[in-house]
């Protein structure tokens, strides 16, 4: 009758780890995917600033320095945009929802976080000095808060997953299994109004 007893509670035990692990498993998988997701938003958002920038800087709204400096640094981002903004292995993986890829080129990576954030000072040393805002700048303005949101996202995200990685039935039982472990995204991306 014992020998019942417990094996009840041994297989009581085994289903309801099956649950926590299953459970735990759709839950690393879901932030996986929210951190692939919100990257590839992220580097449409870099792209659409230095895009945006490049229009600035060739609009004539600014002086020759600044707009020759603009878009050598503009240019300069849009080159980069091909290589993954940080090395973590996540540009390897294919994010099926959207079917499109993280791609990176073969080759010595540029610095892209540097980059990104000398294109920011950049912006803030030109565009945000001058007196009045031509209509120009709009989209500029659109895009530059974009990349803010969009990092910011992106970070929660890598938080969320950092976490979730972080659990101890999920390091016991190699649930993450051979998935990167994501990294953030920091660069300097302040306006000059904060």
């Amino acid at each position: 009758m014992i020998w019942k007893t417990v094996l009840l509670v041994i297989l009581g035990l085994l289903i309801l780890s099956v649950i926590a692990a299953t459970l735990y498993a759709r839950s690393l998988d879901r932030v996986h995917k929210n951190v692939m997701k919100s990257r590839v938003a992220l580097e449409r958002a870099l792209a659409d600033r230095a895009q945006a920038a490049l229009r600035v800087a060739r609009s004539g709204v600014l002086d020759v320095a600044s707009s020759i400096v603009l878009a050598d640094l503009a240019t300069e981002a849009i080159e980069a945009a091909a290589y993954p903004i940080v090395d973590d292995g996540l540009d390897a993986i294919d994010i099926g929802d959207e079917g499109r890829a993280l791609t990176g080129r073969a080759g010595e990576a540029p610095d892209r976080l540097s980059l990104e954030s000398e294109l920011s000072r950049a912006l803030r040393h030109s565009v945000d000095q001058l007196d009045s805002a031509p209509p120009e700048l709009e989209g500029l303005e659109r895009a530059r808060i974009a990349v803010q949101m969009t990092r910011r996202f992106h970070n929660n995200h890598v938080a969320q997953a950092r976490r979730v990685r972080r659990n101890a039935f999920v390091r016991l039982l190699h649930l993450h299994g051979r998935a990167p472990e994501p990294q953030m995204v920091n660069l300097d991306d302040r306006l000059d109004r904060e």
